[in-house]
């Protein structure tokens, strides 16, 4: 039933949470609730038009629910209703006719508040109220629409920092933005000068929206990605029970850095390094490097094994046997916390039935993504 009949009522503009649509609700209630009782204070025994504005609840909904709006902001909310009313008034004064004075009022406010950076929609119907009530003492721009904008704004200073959200909201400063960041800036004003229309939002959350949408439609590529289709399937392995010798000659032989140790079964049981070979190796550490070098060039990599360790002779002696492996059927993304966050630079593939088909390393990780980047 809900999703039949929402979409006549138009399209959800807010996205948000419980929590924070009551969170906003509640601001405004509370904002406007002192605001009318300091005004009432000040206002002595007066009417309500005298002490309150009407408008002031559309303010009230700009601060408390779109409290990083640059139309939200201190000077937009008192800047924008003080020259609205006080424009409003001059109208009155100046045109008799209502019917005229009043779409006078709110197009020169509008204008105005342009000039002055303090676009803020309700001033627009402080403009109006005031020449429709023919209000023509200029005390009005001071008290209620001064006073109660500046309590307004106090209240969701207030308010809104201790339930969470920063008010007022200030830009960083262009000084402070790296080089990447000042050519996103720049790119944005350029695409909002094209657009040539007011967006309520401010150029930094734009920025912050366009990146979090950017990392997830990145994120959205990957995730459809398994590792079995960026792996190199032609992964070279040692048998656990291959001899030094063997994992020596091959490491070398084909530049590799690591090679995974497999059983019988095809069963990763482990993986070997070049720094485990070499620890391993029996070298008389009185010899410089010049010499271990010359020697291990000149033997041909034939006699290696007479220099290894008796106590080890086989690579499954000397294997790092807790070895993180990752199924060919997981995501690519799973893979950014393995290589980011816990420091592996190989990466065994397995089936199903557990047997190696496969390897990744970083470059084939970076690879995928440079080729997601240009989908």
């Amino acid at each position: 039933m809900k999703t039949k009949l929402f979409p006549y009522f138009g399209q959800d503009q807010t996205n948000v949470s419980q929590h924070e649509r009551f969170r906003a609700a509640g601001g405004a209630f509370i904002g406007l609730l002192l605001t009318m009782l300091v005004g009432r204070y000040l206002g002595g025994m007066a009417g309500v038009s005298d002490w309150a504005m009407a408008s002031l609840g559309a303010s009230a909904l700009l601060v408390f629910v779109l409290p990083s709006s640059p139309m939200a902001q201190p000077w937009a909310v008192i800047g924008g209703n003080v020259i609205s009313a006080a424009i409003g008034i001059a109208c009155v004064n100046l045109v008799d006719n209502p019917m005229v004075s009043a779409p006078v009022a709110v197009g020169l406010s509008i204008l105005a508040m342009f000039v002055l950076r303090c676009l803020h929609p309700p001033a627009a119907a402080v403009a109006m109220i005031t020449s429709l009530g023919s209000i023509s003492h200029f005390e009005y721009a001071v008290f209620p629409v001064l006073t109660d904008s500046v309590l307004l704004i106090l209240a969701a200073v207030i308010y809104n920092n201790l339930t969470g959200k920063t008010y007022p909201y200030f830009l960083n400063s262009k000084s402070l933005e790296s080089p990447t960041e000042a050519n996103q800036s720049k790119e944005i004003d350029d695409v909002l000068a094209r657009y040539n229309q007011v967006i309520d939002i401010n150029r930094e959350d734009l920025a912050k929206l366009i990146s979090q949408v950017e990392m997830r439609a990145y994120e959205y590529k990957l995730e459809g990605l398994k590792c079995s289709e960026i792996m190199t399937k032609e992964v070279r392995f040692l048998d656990v029970s291959a001899p030094l010798d063997t994992a020596w000659k091959t490491l070398r032989e084909h530049h590799i850095k690591a090679l995974p140790v497999i059983d019988r079964n095809r069963r990763v049981v482990g993986i070997v390094t070049l720094d485990d070979v070499l620890k391993y190796a029996d070298i008389d550490l009185h010899k410089n490097f010049g010499q271990l070098v010359k020697g291990v060039v000149l033997s041909g990599l034939k006699g290696i094994g007479n220099t290894m360790n008796p106590a080890a002779e086989t690579v499954g002696q000397i294997m790092t046997k807790k070895v993180r492996v990752i199924s060919e059927g997981r995501s690519v993304m799973d893979l950014v916390g393995i290589f980011h966050s816990q420091g592996h630079h190989h990466l065994p593939v397995i089936d199903s039935q557990q047997a190696l088909v496969g390897i990744i390393t970083q470059s084939d990780f970076v690879a995928a993504i440079e080729k997601s980047l240009k989908r």
